[in-house]
Parts: C-alpha cells; sequence; structure tokens
C-alpha cells in the first residue's frame, strides 16, 4: 500500500515536470516563435582577420636590420556603412586626423566597397585615437586598433637587399586574388622574395553582431602568428665598409674629370657605383652594395610622388650588383686565360702559352671580311716581349688578340668556333646566376647564333654579314656585344679560382620560425662544375698576384696597405667610353675584381664604377680597401691609382 502511494506521487511529480516543459515549448515556438526568429534573423556571424606582425630580418651575426612595432590605425568597417554615414565618417575623421576629407576618402576606398578599411597611411597620437573613440558614437563601424608597423633599424644600410613594402598594386591583385589589399607586401629584394615566408599567419575572431553592427558575443579567436626571420649571409660591419667606400669612390672618379676635363665638356657625370663580396666556396654574399640608395622605411608610411619620382630618376632603386649591365673589359681576360690554358691554345707562330711574343702599339689583322683590320693596345707604345703571365699582368690587349685570331683560324666554321664562348657560359656569363633577390638580369653572351637570331629581330643591333672574327677578338677582351653584371662577374672569379665549381649566390643564409626552428637551412649550392686543371688555377692566382704588384695595372693602387697587398690578387678593366649622339661624352666603365687570401683564397671582390673612367685609377683602389678590411686591417683613405686599362 505504502509502495503504490510512492508510485502514484512520483507519476504525478513527472506529470507536471512535463506540462512545464509542454507549456514552455508552445511559449517559445508559438507564442515567442516570431521575436525569436527575428532575432536570429538580424544578428550574423562575422570574421575579423588580424594581420600579422612580418617576420624579422638579421644579418649573419643576428643583428636586427628590419622588424615590426605596433602603431595604432583608424579601422573603417565599411560593411555597416551607408553613403551617408560613410560621408559623416570622412567628415568626422578629417577633422579629427587633421588631413583633407580626400585623403581619408582614398584610404577607405583603396579596400573595396563592403570592406575593412585601415587607414594607415597616417600618424595616429594618442589624443587622435581618444577622440576617435570618444565620439565612436558618431562613428559608426570605426575603431582604433594596434597593427604591426614595418622598421628598418640600420636606414639605408643594404638597401637593395632588404628590399621595401608596400600595398599590393592592381597589378599584385590580379596577380593573386588571394591578396588582401590591407596587407602589406615585400615589393623589392628579400622582402619581395621571401614574401610568403615573412608574412606570417593572420589571427581571426568571430563574433556575431546584430543589424546594427553591434558586437553581440564572442564565438571563438585565434591569434596572429608573427611570420618567419630571414638570416642573411651578409655581415653588416663589412656592409657599412663597403656602402661607404662606394661613396668615396664616386667622389674620387668625378673629382678626376672634374680635374682633368675641360669645364664645358659635355661629359656625364659619374653617380653610379657597386661592390660586393663573395665567398669562394660557398657562393654567400658578405656584402652586396649599390649607389644611389634609398631608405626603405620612406615606404612604410607612403613615400610622396616627388620623392619617388626623384630616385627614380637617379635609378636608385637599381640593384647595380644583379641589373648593372655593362661590357666587362679586361677583367673578362681571366676567362680568356682560362680558355687558352685548358684548350691549348696559343698566339699565332708560337706552341705554347709560355711563349713571348711583342706586345706591339697596334695589330694588324689579315681578314678578308669587313672586320676592323687595325687594333690599338691601351699603352698606345710597345709594352716589349710578352707571355700570358706577362700579358695578363699588364693587361696586353696584342696578346689576346692574338688568342682570339688563333682559334677564329683554327675553328671558324667548326663546333669549336665557340669555345670561348662555351667556358664563359659554364662559368656563369650570358646567364643569371639564380641569386635569391628579384629581378636580376642575364646579360648578352654573343656568338654566330644570337647575330643570326639578331639579324631577323633586331636587325638593327648587327650588320648584315653576321658574326665575324673581329667580334671575337672583341669578346676575347671583354669589349663588343658582350654585357655582364657584377654579380656574374663575382661568380666566375670565384669559380675560376676555387678550381671550378659554380655556385649558387645565396643571401639568405637560413629561415628560422617563431618557435626558433629551422624552416629551411641553405648551404652551398654548386651549379656547375667545369674541370679546371689545379696547376691552371694556381698559375692565375700567381698571375693575379702580380697585377696588383711589381709594374701589374693595379700597382699603384695597392701600396701603403702595411704588406697585406701581399695576400691579394686581382684584375683591372676599363671598357671603353664613347660619345653619344647626342654629343655627350660618356666615360669608361671602372672594373676590379679581386680575391684574397691569395694563398688559398676565401673571398672575391667585384667593383663596378659606371661613367668611372679607369679600372686601374678608380675601380682597384676601392676593391683594396675592401680586400684590406676583410684581411682584418683598416682601410686608408682612398686615393687614386694608376691610369691603366
Amino acid at each position: 500500500m505504502r509502495f503504490g502511494w510512492r508510485l502514484a506521487t512520483l507519476g504525478f511529480v513527472f506529470t507536471g515536470l512535463l506540462s512545464v516543459l509542454f507549456v514552455r515549448l508552445w511559449f517559445v515556438q508559438l507564442a515567442e516563435g516570431a521575436l525569436y526568429a527575428a532575432a536570429a534573423e538580424s544578428s550574423t556571424i562575422a570574421t575579423e582577420s588580424q594581420i600579422a606582425p612580418r617576420g624579422d630580418i638579421v644579418d649573419a651575426n643576428g643583428i636586427p636590420l628590419a622588424t615590426s612595432r605596433s602603431e595604432l590605425v583608424v579601422v573603417v568597417d565599411r560593411a555597416v556603412l551607408t553613403d551617408e554615414a560613410e560621408d559623416q565618417v570622412v567628415s568626422r575623421l578629417s577633422a579629427i586626423l587633421e588631413v583633407g576629407p580626400i585623403v581619408i576618402r582614398s584610404e577607405l576606398e583603396r579596400a573595396g566597397s563592403g570592406e575593412i578599411a585601415f587607414v594607415s597611411d597616417l600618424e595616429i597620437t594618442a589624443d587622435m585615437a581618444y577622440t576617435v573613440l570618444e565620439q565612436r558614437l558618431d562613428l559608426p563601424g570605426v575603431t582604433i586598433e594596434a597593427l604591426p608597423e614595418r622598421l628598418y633599424l640600420e636606414g639605408s644600410l643594404m638597401a637593395h637587399v632588404l628590399g621595401h613594402i608596400g600595398f599590393p598594386s592592381s597589378a599584385d591583385l590580379e596577380r593573386n586574388p588571394d591578396l588582401d589589399p590591407n596587407v602589406v607586401v615585400g615589393k623589392l629584394g628579400v622582402e619581395r622574395e621571401y614574401d610568403a615566408f615573412l608574412q606570417g599567419t593572420p589571427g581571426l575572431v568571430r563574433y556575431t553582431i546584430n543589424a546594427q553592427g553591434d558586437i553581440l558575443d564572442q564565438v571563438d579567436a585565434s591569434d596572429p602568428l608573427q611570420g618567419d626571420t630571414l638570416w642573411l649571409t651578409i655581415d653588416s660591419v663589412t656592409q657599412q665598409v663597403v656602402e661607404k667606400i662606394l661613396v668615396d669612390v664616386v667622389v674620387l672618379a668625378q673629382d678626376r674629370k672634374d680635374e682633368n676635363e675641360p669645364a664645358d665638356a659635355r661629359t656625364l657625370p659619374t653617380e653610379r657605383a657597386t661592390a660586393l663580396v663573395m665567398r669562394v666556396d660557398t657562393g654567400e654574399i658578405i656584402a652586396m652594395a649599390s649607389y644611389p640608395s634609398f631608405e626603405p622605411q620612406a615606404f612604410v608610411g607612403g613615400i610622396g610622388e616627388d620623392e619617388y619620382a626623384t630616385l627614380s630618376e637617379a635609378f636608385a632603386f637599381n640593384n647595380l650588383a644583379i641589373q648593372g649591365l655593362k661590357p666587362p673589359a679586361s677583367a673578362f681576360k681571366a676567362v680568356t686565360y682560362i680558355t687558352a690554358m685548358m684548350e691549348n691554345i696559343s698566339p699565332r707562330d708560337t706552341t705554347s702559352v709560355e711563349q713571348t711574343i711583342e706586345c706591339s702599339a697596334q695589330l694588324k689583322a689579315d681578314f678578308v671580311d669587313d672586320s676592323q683590320l687595325v687594333y690599338q693596345n691601351w699603352t698606345r707604345a710597345s709594352d716589349g716581349l710578352q707571355n700570358i703571365h706577362d700579358a695578363f699582368r699588364r693587361s696586353c690587349n696584342i696578346y689576346f688578340w692574338e688568342l682570339a685570331l688563333s682559334i677564329w683560324r683554327d675553328y671558324k666554321g667548326t663546333d669549336n668556333e665557340d669555345i670561348l664562348q662555351d667556358w664563359a657560359a659554364v662559368l656563369g656569363f650570358g646567364r643569371r646566376t639564380q641569386v635569391d633577390l628579384p629581378f636580376e638580369t642575364a646579360g648578352i653572351l654573343p656568338d654566330r647564333e644570337l647575330f643570326d637570331e639578331w639579324q631577323v629581330t633586331q636587325p638593327w643591333r648587327v650588320r648584315e654579314e653576321g658574326w665575324l672574327g673581329g667580334d671575337l677578338m672583341n669578346l676575347a677582351v671583354g669589349q663588343g656585344s658582350i654585357l655582364v653584371t657584377p654579380i656574374q662577374m663575382a661568380t666566375a672569379y670565384a669559380a675560376m679560382v676555387n678550381g671550378g665549381t659554380v655556385y649558387q649566390p645565396q643571401v639568405v643564409d637560413k629561415i628560422v620560425d617563431a618557435n626558433g626552428e629551422i624552416v629551411r637551412d641553405f648551404g652551398p649550392r654548386p651549379l656547375r662544375t667545369p674541370e679546371i686543371d689545379p696547376a691552371v688555377v694556381t698559375s692565375l692566382l700567381a698571375d693575379m698576384g702580380s697585377v696588383v704588384r711589381t709594374s701589374g695595372t693595379a700597382a699603384a693602387a695597392f701600396t701603403g696597405l702595411d704588406g697585406l697587398e701581399l695576400q691579394m690578387g686581382g684584375k683591372t678593366g676599363t671598357a671603353q667610353g664613347f660619345t653619344d649622339a647626342e654629343g655627350l661624352r660618356h666615360a669608361a666603365t671602372a672594373w676590379f675584381a679581386g680575391v684574397a687570401p691569395i694563398s688559398n683564397p676565401e673571398f672575391v671582390v667585384v667593383v663596378m664604377v659606371d661613367e668611372g673612367g679607369s679600372g686601374g685609377a678608380v675601380a682597384a683602389p676601392a676593391a683594396a680597401r675592401i680586400l684590406t678590411h676583410l684581411l682584418g686591417g683598416s682601410p686608408a683613405p682612398l686615393v687614386a691609382g694608376e691610369e691603366t686599362d
């Protein structure tokens, strides 16, 4: 009986609970169903992307060069603004930020309609930010956020290597529609080349908002993750030394013009130069400088049109180390030297490069085609009996022209006609070195096939007869149609003195993520391994050493180095000047390619001065100071060397 009473009581309780639940369900679904449905329809899930800090860039020793810092930015959600409300926002922000409404409007329109706009090209003070927040009821869709800003810590140091950032252009967005127009991308240098690593991972915040744009609740969130860190191969101390020497060598070259030319001479000024240092056995770039330069920081806040135009007119954005195309002049004679030694080619009436010929004032060729018949040596006088070693030391054009004549007479019309070009190509000329920087140029390595192609595609560049013996003679001394970049010169010289390994030049050593884990480690990358006899390498090094001593063409530039010149070697080059159609005189391009220590080469240094004049007088002294620094000495003030080829 008692059990039955308890069971009945329990039944009444369950019945009551079910009744309450039923009534509540009826109330929600029928009585207030329309209200809940309206609320659900009026709220949506919104996703907001949070910009990730861009990854750092550090030098070979971990010294920071580029990083990110927080910056106050006005953010406008155009999706919640009517046209009338947007006009009100533009007007109020213009007054608060103290800029014209056109500036605010252009910033909003850059993001597009219905998108989040970042007014990021303006400096927002704490007072401005407070005022915006204080007036947010009259500024619908407007907030203040702290966003990462790029900061270049060393001014213009290695600007061409670092590059700069900027918002995606229309071409960028067309090429990659997934780009966020409000997130900066790399535009030049490693900032562009490694942009995917530097970008980082954006954070995401998801929340519900009502029809008025008010945030109702946060659903979930993920923090932004900073981009990876680039460790460069470049040593910032050496870079500073090289950049200072570049400024000095431009001044030196211009001073020599001012002293030696009439005041009314119509000669282009010396305004551009470049230098780089490469490790012989790895291809790592220790320093790379190009003058004139620019300030990467100027692009962070948006560079002015006038400033940009001025820099563009001065070709300040051109990295001459990888884009400066010039005839290599006598610096190319090292390639002709290697070809002759490896292929057993010697001047006419000799059977060995060890035999001497007269380095006369001029050479008369017996071509039966339309080639030039008389060639003048740079000395304009006889320079005595010389073999290949003497000719390299004194840069005797006659000797190297004779080598070209031997190739032409023995191999014209055969597969070996291009034997010099074949060696030049395998050493890296006429092709990109594949350095990890954007916009590298390939240069020109001329031969019969290229001239035949030009006759069809660019007939103004070649004569009707096509490739002639005189063209090969020009090539043998680095003149004529050949155009090379300084980085090609450095790559080739490194291969010639390391025994024949052509390395891919590299400015980034490794990439490390935010947790300190190595994402990518760039070891040495051999591209080709032409076999060069060790005896030939030894011979070339000895002759490069003689260039900077005794009566070599760079001897005067390598004096007063406290004996360090005994550990150095190199080759001068002076590309011929000319007068253009407007009567403007273009001075010669000054070159020097050097190595140190000469007994066991570790570094290759290449200096090129556009409109610089003599390689021995201008480029060689600059290279001597750079080599002095690399060997632990203190570079002396720059003074001119001797006027040589």
